[in-house]
């Protein structure tokens, strides 16, 4: 596997974005979600935002940096310091999310500090936003669950979770399949070469059908 993956975003956001999650991790309490969550897993992409699970309670620290609404869903978000920050919060986010957001706090391991969501729950959540509208943001999505994969999903405990919650194949197993054939013109951010890629693909593939069908 490749050892300096080719960067999605350009350096000064990344760096910025980072920044501002190092600020917020001294301040308040929460779970890493979205691309800086898949990051601690794989070590790949970088973001240039922050998403992060949290607490009514939490939400005090951002109303200084104004808190914002996303058009047509439950979740919030900040602008700190020039990075966006997503909000996932308990009770309010749960009816545009696929589980409870205290179900996201309450299942974390901590890497570097931070309590980072459970990498199923987290391939759940970046396969939740497959039908938004950004290709760009499809595209690094693509990337992210496909590095989430390659650093070992355990895909039982993924079934069982979209089982327990009941999620429709379309938005789990059928999706995670689309994402691998649409991540073919993405592979220099996963592998090493094209063929590489197509071998990754044939793998998992194999497990999701083995698993789901």
């Amino acid at each position: 596997m490749m050892h300096m993956p080719k960067q999605f975003w350009n350096r000064e956001k990344t760096d910025a974005s980072l920044k501002t999650l190092r600020v917020i991790a001294e301040k308040i309490d929460f779970v890493l979600v979205g691309g800086w969550a898949v990051y601690m897993y794989t070590g790949m992409q970088k973001s240039e935002d922050v998403d992060i699970a949290i607490s009514y309670d939490s939400l005090d620290f951002f109303r200084k940096y104004g808190i914002n609404d996303y058009g047509g869903i439950k979740i919030k978000y900040s602008v700190v310091d020039g990075t966006t920050v997503g909000l996932f919060i308990e009770a309010y986010s749960d009816v545009s999310l696929p589980v409870h957001v205290r179900e996201i706090i309450e299942h974390y391991v901590l890497i570097d500090n931070i309590k980072v969501v459970k990498k199923e729950l987290l391939l759940l959540l970046k396969l939740w936003v497959y039908f938004r509208e950004s290709e760009l943001k499809v595209d690094k999505d693509i990337i992210d669950v496909i590095s989430l994969l390659n650093s070992g999903v355990d895909m039982q405990e993924f079934k069982a979770i979209t089982e327990k919650h009941k999620i429709e194949s379309r938005m789990s197993s059928d999706a995670l399949l689309e994402y691998l054939d649409k991540g073919r013109h993405l592979w220099d951010y996963v592998a090493d070469s094209e063929k590489e890629y197509t071998e990754l693909v044939k793998k998992y593939r194999k497990e999701i059908k083995h698993v789901f069908y």
